[in-house]
C-alpha cells in the first residue's frame, strides 16, 4: 500500500517508536542497506519510507517529521523498517563468537559484523553485553545480526561457559597473560571452537577463564592492549586458518 502517514500519533508509528528500545520482539533498522538486509532475511514486519518503495511487506509513506522520530543518525536516509527478532537455534557451526560482557555497542556491532565477515556464523552475548537490537550497534553491525545464529543470553557467563561445553565446543579465551601466544597456538583437531572475547575494561571475567579449555594473547609491542573490537577481529580472521 502506499498510505501516508502523517500523524506521530498514529497506532503503527507508536509501536515502531517503542521498538526503538528493542526491550521486546521488535526493532527498528534505519538505512537502505539495513532495511534490504531485514528483507533478504524475513525479518522485516513493516516498512515506512518518505518516498515510495516496492517491498514484499506493508509498506507505508511518512511525513520528514516522523522520520525524525523514528531515527537515531544526524542525517537519515529516508527509510526504516519494524523487524522482529529471530529465535536463534541450537548452535551447530564449527566457529562460534562468544561475548563476555561486550559493553560498548559500537565494538559489539564491529565484531558481529568481523564474525560473519570470515566465516563465524555463531555468536552469543552474555548478560551485561551492550544491546545488539540497539541503533548504535546495528549501524556497526551493518545489518550482519540478520545472518548469524545470534542469540541474547539469559544465562550468566558461567552456565554459558557449561552450555557450550555441553554442545561440544572447545573454549578458547583471551587474557593479556595467557601463557600461549596466537601464532604458537594449537587447536585440537576435529574440534569446535568457542572464542570468548571480554569487557573493555576487565577482559574475561576470572569465573570463565578457570573454566576455558585455553587462553591465547596477541603479540604486541609498544602498547600493552588492543580495542576489542580489532583484537577480535584479528583473533577470528587468524583462527579461521588453524
Amino acid at each position: 500500500m502506499n498510505e501516508l502517514i502523517a500523524s506521530k500519533d498514529n497506532a503503527k508509528i507508536k509501536e515502531a517508536y517503542r521498538a526503538l528500545s528493542a526491550k521486546e520482539e521488535l526493532f527498528l533498522v534505519e538505512g537502505y542497506h539495513l532495511v534490504e538486509m531485514a528483507l533478504a532475511h524475513h525479518a522485516a514486519v513493516e516498512v515506512f519510507s518518505l518516498e515510495a518503495y516496492a517491498c514484499s511487506v506493508p509498506f507505508y509513506r511518512i511525513t520528514p517529521e516522523i522520520l525524525a522520530k523514528l531515527t537515531t543518525t544526524k542525517t537519515p536516509e529516508g527509510i526504516v523498517a519494524l523487524c522482529r527478532k529471530k529465535a536463534a537455534s541450537a548452535p551447530l557451526g564449527d566457529r562460534l563468537l562468544y561475548l563476555d560482557e561486550v559493553n560498548d555497542p559500537g565494538n559489539l556491532g564491529t565484531l558481529l559484523r568481523t564474525a560473519l565477515a570470515f566465516g563465524w556464523q555463531e555468536a552469543v552475548a552474555s548478560i551485561g553485553s551492550a544491546e545488539a537490537y540497539a541503533s548504535k550497534a546495528l549501524l556497526a553491525s551493518q545489518g550482519a545480526i540478520f545472518g548469524l545464529n545470534f542469540r541474547e543470553s539469559p544465562l550468566t557467563p558461567s552456565d554459558d561457559i557449561a552450555w557450550l561445553r555441553s554442545q561440544g565446543y572447545y573454549l578458547l579465551s583471551t587474557d593479556l597473560k595467557a601463557p600461549h601466544k596466537l601464532s604458537d597456538l594449537a587447536l585440537p583437531e576435529g574440534r569446535k571452537v568457542a572464542l570468548v572475547l571480554g569487557n573493555e575494561a576487565r577482559g574475561v571475567g576470572p569465573e570463565v577463564l578457570a573454566h576455558s579449555d585455553a587462553t591465547v594473547r596477541l603479540e604486541m609491542a609498544g602498547i600493552d592492549s588492543l580495542n576489542v573490537g580489532v583484537a577480535g577481529g584479528i583473533l577470528m580472521y587468524e583462527l579461521r586458518k588453524k
